[in-house]
């Protein structure tokens, strides 16, 4: 039996609607150019919301009038979204050509063949990693959004026919039990699969089935109430803003923080179906300056991340003001121009009349994207672009991926990775985070040189303490705590005489009780006759070093800019002056690689990089070459380590003497 539609208010033109699109595009504009709104990236949310609203309306209603084609559906989508997405990303594929190295520009290529292919949010998904690169530096990231919403329409007009043949009472509470499964599913996700849980459209497709419930039921504050709708509206609206200033990126989302927005959105667009007074709220978004950012915000979300993407990819400090304004303008200049000459005249039936020209135009579109995305990945993103010595920076920029492993308690102790003689039982072991990882190349060449093997415990952003750990996105969180007693443990059984604790240390000195719980994980490692080796951190920059190093190379510009002051390192592990001498009293030694990163040619400054290229393979993780090159702070430990040689006699004692002399400089 048929659903009463006669209350739902006739899907005719709501400026409002626009002007609540200018808010969702406006909110993550200013969120993503740093403009003071953390939270502003659920505009994305906002948009699910209108979306599902919509769509779902025009196809409910053309299945009421017994009209509703898919081929029909699929032009109107053809039309509203192809032409400008193909104009964008073919401009991003061309300033990439001139911009990015060829890593960034194979990187874009992939994530152009995932276009065509809605798949773009689960290329971004299975790209999330601890060493990928930054989600700001992918220049297409922002079509993950587009996927989800085209995955969501490749399904819902089949389901909406379905049911209406059938049993159309069924539609809404359909509806709702879908939405309430993915609701369910994404509170769940966001605790457990949090990358999953954002980007997949089973953990998002609640918002857009919010918008789908509006639109298939009576929902309205009706006029013969019209204090209901002032009073939704403004809750709707608070709602909404009051997620953009409060979230930012550390809040766990979607999950239960989606609501916030997504259920603020449902109650301005239901309070706009009041006939009789417009809601003061849904007035002021009816005004044209809101309408007009309304009717180019398609194309005004689809400039705007290209254009901060790749400035910077030029630009290695943080933006400026004037420098994030003028993208900000750049980005509603460009979307102004595409709404006028792209959007509008191929969503004209009258110039653009034919349904075979849409369809073919739109495959014609996609094959371009795919063919340049096909042919640039093939060539690994086209190398042969850069000079001479921009390549050396970027090949030497490279990390070996076996010495990037993670472990967890399950490996511990059988599948914990050895470096040096496979043979030898280990009189070493590094335990650490990341950096723990990124100086593994050099504890690998001198145990091959000395003979002397090491045992690797390292997992990213878990510090190697006893009873502490620090909720990071990759890092082992509660599971620390086994996990290191598991390390601990296991130096103690297989009698290890050396341990090199590395780590960002400055990120986890940020935790009150961190520097307790170090102080005595080096006690309980001493009285257990055991040797700490406490390597004091490779400096970090505020900028990915290959990239800049190789962009500076490749346009001939001046590389005197990408130094680090020596007191920027001193500020921002200000804990030394503390910290180091217990450290020392408790039997510690200190290692510091300091030194080898300054330059007699720039005096006070740290210098990323020497003659053979790139010390660094981003902003604060040693390159393969770059571990390499500052081995020899390690000497002391490996010279003490290895095993008495009778054919080298006095000479190894020598050697070793003379490394426990060095000891006391590398400090």
């Amino acid at each position: 039996m048929p659903a009463d539609r006669s209350k739902l208010p006739a899907q005719h033109y709501r400026p409002d609607v626009d002007g609540l699109r200018a808010v969702a595009v406006l909110s993550v504009l200013f969120c993503h150019t740093g403009m003071g709104l953390p939270g502003g990236y659920v505009g994305v949310d906002v948009f699910f919301v209108i979306s599902g609203y919509l769509i779902t309306g025009l196809i409910l209603k053309d299945l009421d009038q017994g009209r509703f084609s898919l081929v029909d559906f699929w032009e109107r989508r053809i039309r509203r979204i192809v032409p400008a997405l193909v104009v964008v990303t073919i401009v991003t594929v061309a300033l990439g050509w001139r911009l990015l190295l060829p890593d960034d520009f194979a990187s874009l290529a992939k994530s152009a063949i995932a276009l065509p292919l809605c798949i773009a949010n689960i290329h971004f998904w299975k790209e999330t990693g601890y060493f990928e690169a930054a989600a700001e530096e992918k220049p297409l990231l922002h079509t993950w959004s587009l996927a989800v919403e085209e995955q969501f329409y490749l399904l819902v007009p089949l389901v909406l026919m379905a049911v209406a043949k059938m049993y159309r009472a069924a539609l809404v509470p359909l509806l709702s039990l879908a939405c309430a499964a993915s609701f369910a599913l994404s509170v769940y996700g966001v605790a457990n699969h949090p990358d999953a849980t954002y980007y997949l459209l089973p953990t998002r497709a609640w918002e857009l089935l919010v918008g789908a419930l509006l639109a298939g039921t009576a929902a309205r504050m009706g006029p013969d109430r019209p204090w209901r709708g002032q009073v939704a509206a403004a809750v709707g609206m608070s709602a909404i803003l009051l997620s953009c200033f409060l979230y930012s990126s550390e809040t766990p989302f979607p999950g239960l923080a989606a609501t916030l927005p997504v259920l603020g959105t449902a109650l301005v667009i239901a309070a706009g179906g009041c006939a009789t007074p417009a809601p003061a709220v849904n007035a002021v978004l009816a005004g044209r300056p809101l309408v007009f950012i309304g009717l180019i915000s398609y194309s005004l979300y689809l400039w705007h991340w290209p254009l901060l993407a790749l400035s910077k990819a030029c630009v290695f400090t943080p933006l400026s003001i004037g420098q994030r304004l003028t993208i900000i303008a750049a980005s509603v200049a460009a979307a102004a121009l595409s709404w006028r000459f792209v959007e509008t005249p191929f969503r004209n039936r009258a110039q653009f009349a034919s349904r075979a020209g849409v369809f073919v135009g739109g495959a014609l579109g996609y094959g371009v994207i795919l063919a340049l995305g096909i042919a640039i990945d093939a060539r690994d993103g086209y190398p042969e672009r850069l000079t001479t010595q921009a390549e050396r920076f970027a090949v030497t920029c490279q990390r070996d991926e076996k010495y990037t492993r993670g472990f967890g308690l399950k490996h511990i102790p059988h599948e914990l990775t050895r470096l040096g003689p496979a043979t030898a039982a280990p009189s070493i072991a590094v335990w650490g985070d990341s950096h723990a990882m990124a100086i593994l190349p050099a504890m690998d060449e001198l145990g091959k040189r000395y003979g002397v093997t090491t045992l690797v415990a390292t997992h990213s952003a878990t510090a190697p303490v006893l009873d502490f750990y620090a909720r990071r996105r990759f890092g082992l969180n509660e599971n620390a705590i086994p996990f290191n007693a598991a390390v601990f443990n296991t130096v103690i059984e297989q009698k290890i005489k050396s341990v090199v604790l590395a780590a960002v240390w400055s990120n986890y000195f940020r935790e009150p009780d961190f520097g307790d719980a170090l102080l005595t994980t080096v006690e309980k490692l001493a009285e257990n006759g055991v040797t700490v080796y406490f390597v004091k951190d490779v400096p970090y920059f505020s900028f990915n070093v290959p990239r800049a190093l190789t962009t500076y190379a490749w346009h001939g510009w001046t590389m005197e800019g990408l130094g680090m002051p020596v007191e920027d390192y001193d500020l921002k592990n200000s804990f030394h002056a503390e910290f180091l001498p217990e450290l020392e009293r408790r039997g510690a030694i200190i290692l510091d690689p300091l030194p080898l990163f300054l330059r007699p040619d720039s005096p006070g400054k740290i210098v990323p990089y020497d003659d053979v290229g790139s010390r660094y393979a981003d902003a604060h993780h040693l390159s393969t070459h770059g571990a390499l090159a500052i081995q020899e702070v390690f000497l002391p430990l490996f010279a003490d380590a290895a095993p008495p040689d009778p054919a080298q006699g006095l000479a190894a004692h020598d050697s070793s003497g003379a490394a426990r002399k060095k000891r006391l400089t590398v400090r």
